[in-house]
Order: structure tokens, then C-alpha cells, then sequence
């Protein structure tokens, strides 16, 4: 299972409301990892991390910008490209753009 499968399934299994405690402590730890992406801003890591703090506190337009520096930064992993078809589908309704995503994601599954 790949790191971003593991991401994927770590994120669909919190699937709570966070509190004003808890996403007090998530802004917290974003401001800390926006000034580690501003040193190492080809870090995959750092930007997964982000994406699944956005997922909690329901920021769409940051999970948009973080899964989209992934599919940059890792072009062969279907996850981002997946993951953006989904919330334009879901999220906009926009069936031209998510078919646009959800072909890419497709395109690198039927490669291997």
C-alpha cells in the first residue's frame, strides 16, 4: 500500500466534526507546516499533511492548491488526481472538470 493509500485510508476513518478546540490546535499545526513548505516547498509529505488538516477543517479551495502541488510534484500517483475529481463532482458539481481529473487519475491506473 502506498504512503497515499495510507493517507486515503487514514482520512476517510476521521470522518468527525472537529471542535473549536481541536481545530484551534489543526490552524496551529498549519501555520507550522506552511513555514516548513515555504523551506522545502517540494516536500510531499508536508503538503499530504496539509491536505488532510484542510479535509478536517472542510477547506476546499487549500485541499484544491495541496492536490494540486502533488499531482506536480508526484505525476504518477492517481491519488491527487483522484482526489480532485471528487471534490469537483462533489463539492461544485463541475462534471466537465472532474471527468478532466478523473481521466488522468485512470490514465496512470491503467499503466501499471
Amino acid at each position: 500500500m502506498g504512503f497515499l493509500n495510507k493517507i486515503k485510508k487514514s482520512i476517510e476513518l476521521k470522518q468527525r466534526m472537529p471542535n473549536n478546540e481541536s481545530i484551534k490546535k489543526i490552524e496551529n499545526r498549519i501555520l507550522e507546516l506552511t513555514k516548513q513548505l515555504k523551506k522545502n516547498p517540494n516536500n510531499s509529505k508536508i503538503i499530504t499533511t496539509l491536505y488532510m488538516y484542510y479535509v478536517e477543517i472542510s477547506d476546499t479551495e487549500k485541499k484544491i492548491e495541496c492536490l494540486k502541488k502533488l499531482s506536480q510534484l508526484l505525476p504518477n500517483d492517481f491519488y491527487s488526481f483522484q482526489q480532485l475529481a471528487d471534490i469537483y463532482i462533489n463539492e461544485f458539481e463541475n462534471i466537465a472538470q472532474a471527468k478532466i481529473y478523473q481521466n488522468q487519475a485512470n490514465n496512470i491506473k491503467n499503466s501499471f
